[in-house]
């Protein structure tokens, strides 16, 4: 991998843990490039633009810094002149184009268990994103969301994530399998119709988070008899790459994701943030205060940078704000915002495209 100013950067083994920057391995660059028709002259354009080299692709496990794949998925769209590039990038991948994680999720006995492990173990890939799965008993949701700021909405990444995991459920489990909805936190772009026809399922735009919604029970129905062997071997090299990664993350690092994973579906208290950590809450409490840090400080943060987001990028009302960041109703928001900032959220809000 090569930095900006032209030197080339020491390449870190391929099976070593992703390093504490926001990083994601090369292999998935590898469907843009692909899509190029292998072209590293015009993929080059987008390397070099973004302080790369095409050495990295001399090794597919080489981490790459988050913000320059995703600025490279962006312009690589404008570059093809197709903004569902994403989409269509996503639906066309096999398990392997994941792998190890990929290979992972398809061994599994149930669509539920398989995408417990490909919540288990993003962390290979990649770091600065977040899976998570949520079950409301009718219906199992998996959301997906990158945890690190964002100066705008990554509408290809999401829009390739979901379709990929989509792809994933049928290519390894049903072919005939569809979502119930598709949900994007970036408001509605070009192709929303096309992209609905191919998810199968009503896609909805400006939410609180990028999410696959489905039916529980066809989550759960078996397809499969597990080879556990196999899934062991696989799980091996997966530890290999995750290495102690996530234990590098301080407490308010993994707080501060999970609020952003929990704003808006559900409510965001000790005893739940503390649950996803496998932790008492009384234990969680203290390991904040031992950081300066506190469970209210760091949801009214998220919360501002969010509000922040869905009025001045996504141009939400002030109710449709209030109900993505968990709030009960658009006054209590109101109060919020006031309080941080002394003005109304009005007067930061950008109201949609042709609707002004």
């Amino acid at each position: 991998m090569a930095v900006s100013n032209g030197e080339t950067a020491p390449m870190p083994p391929s099976n070593a843990p992703l390093p504490k920057i926001l990083s994601v391995r090369a292999l998935i660059l590898e469907p843009i490039f692909a899509y190029f028709d292998n072209d590293l002259s015009r993929m080059g354009i987008l390397l070099h633009r973004n302080g790369l080299s095409a050495e990295i692709f001399d090794d597919l496990y080489t981490p790459i810094p988050l913000a320059a794949y995703l600025d490279i998925f962006e312009q690589a769209a404008e570059l093809a002149g197709d903004p569902l590039l994403g989409a269509r990038l996503g639906f066309g991948m096999r398990p392997g184009t994941l792998a190890p994680i990929g290979l992972r999720a398809v061994q599994s006995a149930t669509i539920r268990r398989g995408l417990a492990a490909l919540a288990r173990w993003s962390g290979a890939l990649q770091s600065g994103t977040q899976v998570s799965l949520e079950d409301d008993g009718a219906h199992l949701v998996l959301r997906y969301m990158i945890s690190a700021p964002q100066s705008r909405p990554c509408r290809q990444d999401s829009e390739f994530t979901l379709a990929g995991i989509c792809t994933l459920i049928r290519t390894g489990f049903d072919t005939r399998w569809r979502p119930e909805e598709v949900h994007f936190a970036h408001p509605e772009g070009p192709g929303a119709l096309t992209l609905a026809r191919m998810f199968g399922a009503p896609v909805l735009f400006s939410q609180g988070a990028n999410a696959i919604v489905m039916a529980a029970a066809e989550a759960d129905r078996p397809h499969r008899t597990e080879d556990a062997d196999m899934i062991a071997l696989i799980e091996r090299h997966l530890g290999d790459l995750v290495g102690e990664a996530h234990h590098a993350d301080t407490t308010r690092e993994q707080v501060t994701a999970l609020i952003g994973l929990h704003l808006g579906v559900r409510p965001v208290t000790l005893e739940t943030i503390a649950a996803a950590l496998r932790i008492s809450p009384r234990s969680l409490q203290r390991r904040l205060a031992d950081e300066g840090e506190s469970l209210s400080g760091l949801l009214a943060e998220v919360r501002r940078a969010r509000a922040e987001t869905l009025l001045r990028e996504h141009g939400m009302s002030v109710e449709a704000v209030a109900t993505a960041l968990g709030y009960a109703d658009g006054t209590a928001f109101w109060r919020a915002w006031r309080r941080w900032t002394g003005e109304s959220p009005s007067r930061l809000r950008t109201p949609p495209k042709g609707r002004e």
